[in-house]
């Protein structure tokens, strides 16, 4: 799975979730701004969170889907070459996220004394807690190691939350198009099309339901018109995703677990004829 470019998406346009994963307000966001940085033609460090404030620290963000016994030797190297050319941050935490504890390095020894102090926080996302009712970024961040056969709950649940929040926001859109974007790096035997319609996903905002509720005022139009959508072609879209991860060599196991169906009712999809 891809990763670095994704969570460079997801930090920029959803800011606040680096804080909540850290346990602190996600007002924090508000007083800084992320960037990817260059360092000399040589090292790209993932995320930094500069500061507007000098009071305040820089957050470095590397983020680590392989095993890499150097990890924290680049990581070190592209901090300190990073405080060497900006001489005016004077206080600074690195934070490195990891699919799971099985990728970290194992030989520390000559990092503890960092990795033992405030300025190093270790992320395993597959040990994250999440709370019941997870912002959106902690949200899309389930979605890396949730189980197939949880990943279309997970989805609708972010689907039907960032379509609410359209009627008064751009959060919403922003939510779909990440949900989206981590979707296609996870299950890579499917295309975008297949995507969106094994998800239902949308882009709400240029739908003809999102113009008529937008235009006068009728918010709840919006549920109803995209209920209304999934209803008609969830039996279609269905069978034709089938057909097409069939052909990829998706297992029917794997199917009906991003379906949400029966192993039989995939089987039912697939001896029928496209219409």
């Amino acid at each position: 799975m891809e990763t670095d470019s994704f969570f460079c998406q997801l930090l920029k346009q959803l800011p606040e979730t680096l804080f909540e994963l850290l346990g602190q307000p996600a007002s924090l966001a508000d007083a800084y701004e992320f960037e990817s940085v260059e360092i000399k033609k040589t090292f790209r460090i993932d995320g930094v969170y500069r500061p507007k404030k000098a009071r305040l620290p820089a957050y470095f963000v590397e983020v680590q889907f392989r095993r890499s016994p150097v990890f924290y030797a680049n990581l070190f190297a592209k901090v300190f070459l990073f405080l060497e050319s900006n001489p005016t941050v004077n206080d600074w935490a690195a934070v490195a996220f990891f699919e799971s504890r099985r990728l970290e390095p194992k030989e520390l020894a000559a990092y503890e004394d960092l990795l033992g102090s405030r300025r190093v926080t270790r992320i395993f996302l597959d040990e994250c807690p999440t709370p019941a009712s997870p912002s959106f970024g902690l949200g899309i961040l389930q979605l890396v190691s949730a189980p197939a056969n949880e990943v279309k709950r997970l989805v609708d649940q972010l689907r039907d939350r960032a379509a609410d929040e359209m009627t008064h926001s751009e959060v919403g859109k922003k939510v779909i198009e990440l949900t989206e974007e981590l979707l296609l790096r996870r299950f890579t035997g499917l295309d975008r099309e297949e995507i969106r319609k094994m998800f239902q996903l949308e882009d709400i905002r240029k739908s003809k339901v999102w113009q008529e509720a937008h235009e006068t005022g009728i918010e709840k139009g919006i549920e109803k018109g995209i209920e209304k959508g999934r209803e008609e072609g969830r039996t279609l879209a269905r069978q034709e995703v089938v057909h097409s991860a069939l052909a990829r060599g998706v297992s029917v196991k794997e199917i009906a677990d991003l379906l949400a169906i029966s192993v039989r009712e995939v089987r039912r999809l697939a001896k029928a004829p496209l219409k």
